[in-house]
């Protein structure tokens, strides 16, 4: 059972002179303490009113304000059925050069928040982000020149792309590098720049990258055998909830048994 609490926010005229004072309405268990019931209703008060003055920041043309204001927008926790606002936010940011805002709306554009589907838009987004300094802006470009997505599909530029991203540090790069290198997808075959491609992923965290490697090790593939190091890459893929890691895990837990 749930209750509803009403409750005036009077605290804002002090928090925030220009906020006027409204009632927030929240829900809470039947079996809350009073002082439970109190915290709830200020931590959901003040969210309330930094988010408010977060809006109103961003409508006097804080660029900062009005970034995070469309970020939340677009994640939902705040006026989450208004993807238009955020993309209002996102594009009026992303006008003035930031990176992030420019790779945000790539994204708005491939998903259709706040706008129409428009993977041609999306990639183009995504190139201005990548030269502005966003990897992920180079990465998921070269995914959808791979693919074809909005764009011509061309191997060789996508490659040139996910170089790009690489060089930046971006590790799922270097992992879909590796998956060219050991296929001789548009580069030729090197198994050891492969390994070396996947290392550098693994390293910066890629559960991509992580898992392939481990299969490499367990298997004998390009490297010395070993077990003991393949066990490792999975677990470490496999915190990241990366499915063929956690199978693969499964698959070794049984042999031992």
């Amino acid at each position: 059972m749930k209750l509803i609490l009403t409750t005036l926010a009077t605290l804002a005229l002090l928090t925030f002179p220009a906020i006027a004072a409204k009632t927030y309405t929240v829900v809470v268990d039947k079996d809350t303490t009073p002082e439970q019931a109190a915290n709830v209703i200020l931590h959901d008060m003040l969210s309330n009113m930094s988010y408010e003055r977060l809006e109103q920041q961003a409508a006097e043309g804080d660029k900062e304000a009005t970034l995070q204001l469309g970020k939340l927008v677009a994640t939902g926790e705040y006026r989450p059925d208004d993807q238009a606002l955020a993309c209002r936010c996102l594009r009026a940011v992303a006008e003035t050069g930031d990176a992030t805002a420019l790779f945000e709306m790539g994204r708005f554009a491939i998903f259709g928040f706040g706008m129409k589907k428009n993977p041609a838009e999306a990639a183009d987004w995504f190139r201005k982000a990548g030269e502005a300094g966003n990897s992920e802006g180079w990465r998921l470009l070269g995914t959808m020149t791979y693919n074809g997505m909005g764009i011509k599909a061309d191997t060789k530029a996508a490659i040139a792309y996910w170089q790009k991203a690489a060089a930046a540090g971006n590790p799922t790069a270097y992992n879909d590098l590796g998956q060219c290198y050991f296929l001789g997808d548009g580069l030729s075959k090197d198994w050891a720049k492969a390994i070396e491609m996947w290392s550098k992923g693994a390293e910066l965290g890629n559960a991509g990258a992580q898992f392939n490697l481990g299969v490499c090790y367990l298997n004998g593939e390009h490297v010395k055998k070993d077990k003991a190091k393949a066990i490792e890459y999975f677990e470490k893929a496999a915190a990241q909830n990366h499915e063929g890691a956690m199978r693969a895990l499964y698959q070794l837990s049984r042999e031992k048994n």
